[in-house]
């Protein structure tokens, strides 16, 4: 199993696991399923802000999902000034989604 970290910028590692308290977390950020939607469409039509934006929440969703106290502020600040970071960044979300996504639909497939 491939492990997925992103270097924030207080020079620690971020391991990025997807559960439910991530994909809860994510819910409660305000226009992270319509920025997400865009960038499903065209990942190259993002703004810059909009990059760092959709990184912060996947951040602060994450961090917060480890059991860390952090606000919203914090996270952006933790995010990678380095534009490809921040692709890495989504793309290693994407990827840890789809493996939960695809875990939690073989589970409702099973049950009777």
């Amino acid at each position: 199993m491939k492990e997925h970290f992103v270097d924030l910028t207080d020079g620690t590692r971020l391991s990025v696991r997807v559960n439910f308290g991530t994909i809860y977390y994510l819910q409660k950020q305000k226009g992270f399923y319509r920025i997400q939607k865009k960038a499903g469409k065209n990942p190259k039509s993002l703004t810059q802000g909009e990059s760092f934006k959709i990184a912060a929440d996947v951040i602060y969703a994450v961090l917060r999902s480890n059991g860390k106290n952090v606000t919203f502020d914090e996270a952006l600040s933790l995010v990678p000034p380095d534009p490809e970071q921040v692709e890495q960044v989504l793309q290693a979300f994407q990827e840890e989604y789809d493996k939960y996504a695809k875990k939690k639909q073989a589970k409702t497939k099973v049950k009777p």
